[in-house]
C-alpha cells in the first residue's frame, strides 16, 4: 500500500507544482537550516552545504552569512514547523528561499589531486557563464589570498599581463614578489 501511495503522490505533484514546490523548499532548507539530514522528508533530495572556510571574510562569504541570518529570522525555530511554514508562503519568497537553499550547495572547487572533480569544475564554470558572473565584484587578489600561494613563475605571468613586460628574470623573494604583484594589479579588475 505505502508503494501505491508514493507513486500517488508522486503523481499528484506533478499536478500541483505551489505544493511541489513548498516541498521541495522544505526539503533544502530543513537539510541546510536545521541539519535534517532528509531522514524526516519523504523526497529523495539531498543537500550538502558547502564550506566557506578557505574564504571567511571575503564579500562572498559575508553576503552569504548575511543572507542566512536574514532566511533564519524568517523561518520557524522548530524544524517540525517548517513545512506548514513553506505551505503557507506565495510562490516568490519560496522561489527565494529555493535559490539561497541550491546556492549553499555549490562546490565549485578545484582542488589539485583530484581529478575526480574535473566534471563538477567544469560545471561550475558552466554556472559561472550563465550567471555572468563578474569576479572582480567579488574578489581582488592579494599577496595572502592570491599571490602567496601560486609560484613565481605564475606571478611573474600576471606581471608580464599587467605591465606589458618581462619581469620574470628579477631576482626577488617570493613574499616580495607577491606584494609586488598585489600593488600592479590593483585597481586593473
Amino acid at each position: 500500500m505505502t508503494a501505491h501511495r508514493s507513486a500517488a503522490l508522486t503523481a499528484a505533484l506533478t499536478q500541483q507544482r505551489d505544493v511541489a514546490l513548498a516541498a521541495a523548499v522544505h526539503a533544502l532548507a530543513s537539510q541546510v537550516f536545521y541539519n535534517d539530514r532528509s531522514e524526516g522528508v519523504a523526497l529523495q533530495i539531498s543537500a550538502r552545504v558547502a564550506s566557506l572556510g578557505e574564504v571567511e571574510g571575503s564579500p562572498a562569504a559575508m553576503f552569504i552569512v548575511s543572507a542566512r541570518e536574514r532566511w533564519s529570522e524568517r523561518l520557524p525555530s522548530d524544524a517540525d514547523q517548517l513545512f506548514a511554514w513553506c505551505l503557507r508562503q506565495d510562490s516568490e519568497i519560496l522561489r527565494d528561499l529555493l535559490a539561497f537553499c541550491v546556492a549553499q550547495t555549490v562546490n565549485g572547487v578545484l582542488v589539485k589531486g583530484d581529478w575526480t572533480a574535473k566534471a563538477r569544475f567544469a560545471h561550475a564554470a558552466r554556472l559561472h557563464e550563465a550567471l555572468k558572473l563578474d569576479m572582480t565584484a567579488w574578489f581582488t587578489p592579494t599577496a595572502a589570498n592570491y599571490f602567496g600561494k601560486i609560484s613565481k613563475t605564475a606571478i611573474f605571468e600576471v606581471l608580464r599581463e599587467t605591465n606589458g613586460g618581462d619581469a620574470s628574470g628579477m631576482t626577488i623573494k617570493k613574499s616580495d614578489l607577491a606584494a609586488l604583484a598585489e600593488r600592479h594589479v590593483a585597481g586593473t579588475g
